[in-house]
């Protein structure tokens, strides 16, 4: 398994596109801006009920600033990879109720709090979270207050190998919740930038719909 906190990464301007992205240094995009508008309604889904929220992966930034955008009390970003980290802190120097971590989020469980709404979006295919099987339990056992609600980013693509552990992913995720939890789906539409890099997590160009699932804690 690839590890996201040793790898190299670039920013990059498409001047073509008007996209800017995170690659790694064999061209795999980690994330892209055109993901702006599922960003945006995470964002909005996550801080439905203001107070503490806490964020695992900083990415480009775009899902922690419309996080700010929201009416809440604190927001914790736990960033992995020591650039995005470096940037992350930079982000939120003008920003008090910000806390960045830059660490493995299962290194520092134990030091976390209680939240309203929880957003997962680490590194994607193929820097898998080594910890991710356990997220869930720590989630609702621990990190997630009644009636607060959790939501992870859902990898669109097409691609048969990928989809398969997307779907694995996903379904990990769910698997704590489903007993005692709806998981919902908001769909939105969405316009993926054409690749013909097989490498990329948008290899297909098919892919117009976005479902964004979150959950809302019961802990009765």
């Amino acid at each position: 398994m690839a590890d996201l906190k040793s790898s190299k990464i670039v920013f990059l301007d498409d001047r073509v596109s008007g996209y800017t992205s995170i690659e790694d240094e064999y061209g795999f995009t980690i994330m892209h801006s055109w993901e702006d508008p599922q960003m945006k309604k995470h964002a909005e889904v996550v801080c439905r009920n203001g107070g503490d929220i806490l964020e695992i992966g900083f990415g480009m930034g775009i899902s922690a600033t419309y996080i700010q955008h929201q009416n809440i009390k604190s927001h914790t970003i736990i960033e992995i990879h020591p650039v995005i980290a470096r940037k992350a802190r930079e982000w939120a120097k003008d920003k008090p109720n910000v806390i960045i971590i830059e660490a493995d989020w299962y290194d520092v469980v134990d030091d976390l709090k209680t939240y309203d709404g929880i957003f997962y979006d680490p590194d994607p295919l193929p820097y898998c979270d080594p910890n991710m099987r356990k997220f869930p339990k720590f989630v609702k056992e621990k990190l997630l207050k009644d009636k607060g609600i959790f939501s992870f980013y859902n990898t669109i693509t097409n691609d048969t190998n990928k989809s398969n552990g997307i779907k694995l992913r996903n379904n990990i995720l769910k698997r704590f919740f489903i007993k005692n939890n709806k998981v919902e789906y908001i769909t939105m539409d969405i316009e993926p930038p054409i690749s013909e890099d097989e490498n990329s997590r948008y290899f297909s160009p098919s892919d117009k719909k976005y479902n964004l699932p979150f959950i809302i804690q019961d802990k009765r």
